[in-house]
């Protein structure tokens, strides 16, 4: 009846909160339908997700499996954990009959009695989906990838051309590399020399004005 759905929920949670769990009995004064979510705590921290799926199997009716290995910041306290959301409240009394206190044993041999409790947030997560890339597949028109290709053919042809002639090209960007190349004594000597040249330009020009007759005519 309705009115013996309205109450299961408030069974269940009472039934968890007798278990010892502070979290159920927290739990147990609502009246909800929605307290459908359980997490199942302290696993080995070298448990994986089929391999929990292997362990847990049967599992009963459920719409949201979550698993979440254990975060090595926290050492040494390390267990994996997770989260399934069942479809019908009295699928959770036998989860919570066959796993809590169920000890898992890790390939080490060292046993984990696991822990099942309501989750605190009851909510599923949704997954963000990835936003599509509008460029994806596009490098085949972008003007740059061209530009590349084309260089590189070029690159290819001169290879395949005639070594002396790729011989001759490198000694020319050499010759042009080592004529750009200037090291501070260059610039001083090719300042000095310029300097020199001006101060013998307007000498003469002092000369040409002041002493017209001593500066020989060409």
């Amino acid at each position: 009846s309705q009115e013996h759905r309205k109450h299961r929920p408030q069974k269940i949670l009472t039934y968890f909160s007798h278990r010892h769990t502070p979290l159920f009995a927290v739990l147990a004064d609502q009246e909800t339908n929605d307290c459908l979510q359980v997490v199942i705590r302290r696993l080995p921290p070298n448990l994986s997700k089929d391999q929990l799926e292997e362990q847990l199997s049967p599992l009963p009716s459920y719409d949201y499996f979550e698993f979440f290995p254990a975060d090595q910041s926290l050492y040494p306290h390390l267990f994996s954990r997770a989260y399934i959301n069942f479809k019908n409240p009295e699928d959770i009394l036998l989860f919570r009959d066959r796993f809590d206190g169920y000890v898992f044993i890790d390939n080490k041999g060292q046993e984990y009695p696991a822990v099942v409790e309501f989750a605190p947030f009851q909510k599923i997560s949704k997954k963000k989906l990835k936003k599509k890339d509008a460029k994806a597949g596009s490098i085949e028109e972008d003007p740059e990838y061209k530009r590349f290709l084309e260089n590189y053919s070029c690159d290819e042809e001169k290879s395949m051309a005639n070594p002396e002639t790729l011989l001759g090209e490198i000694e020319a960007k050499t010759r042009e590399l080592i004529a750009k190349r200037t090291t501070p004594l260059l610039e001083y000597i090719k300042n000095k020399k310029i300097e020199k040249q001006v101060r013998k330009r307007k000498h003469s020009i002092y000369l040409e004005r002041n002493y017209p007759q001593i500066v020989p005519k060409l």
